[in-house]
């Protein structure tokens, strides 16, 4: 099932987690400027990962910063928004820049090892729409998929990491950047 659409959507809310879409949290222009400022801006490194049996690019750009450490102030404003809108407190920001239709992220959670027992994800889009997909890990699977606006977030807590899987697929059509904020409430 895809739903598309500029209102606020609720996928899941049940004892396997919340998950949950909040469009134009940062208004059009903001968003914009924002995307600007941080693909000029931010450190951006290319990462490899073990998978597969050998070391492979990740196809996508990277940036982090901790809660701890010195970070500039249009990051600190964007955290700051998101903790007041979402009413929660986090420790842990990347960014992930999406260069292009074939930059993306495989079928994934993140690590519940490395979060607060019910923790929270929330992905701050801006650039070009792209579409992240869910799945639950549970056969039948349940599936659904979500155009992430720029200026949104997208909302994963609770036991969603347990129950759910994410990915933003390669596309075959060219698109524009991309840049991709998840904040995390990281152990």
């Amino acid at each position: 099932m895809a739903l598309f659409g500029s209102g606020n959507r609720e996928f899941v809310d049940d004892e396997s987690g919340k998950i949950a879409y909040y469009p134009a949290v940062f208004r059009a222009a903001e968003s914009k400027r924002l995307f600007e400022h941080f693909s000029l801006n931010l450190e951006w490194a290319h990462e490899t990962m073990w998978m597969y049996d050998h070391t492979v690019e990740v196809p996508r750009l990277i940036a982090r910063f901790s809660g701890e450490g010195e970070m500039p102030g249009e990051v600190r404003a964007v955290w700051k928004r998101v903790e007041e809108f979402l009413k929660a407190p986090f420790n842990s920001v990347s960014f992930q820049c999406y260069r292009d239709a074939n930059d993306s992220v495989s079928w994934h959670s993140d690590h519940t090892e490395d979060l607060i027992e019910n923790g929270i994800v929330a992905v701050v889009s801006l650039g070009a729409v792209r579409e992240m997909r869910v799945r639950s890990k549970k056969r039948p699977r349940r599936t659904f998929s979500c155009a992430l606006d720029p200026g949104s977030i997208f909302f994963m807590g609770g036991r969603a990491q347990d129950f759910w899987e994410h990915h933003i697929p390669k596309l075959r059509d060219a698109v524009e950047p991309r840049i991709s904020i998840a904040f995390r409430q990281k152990r």
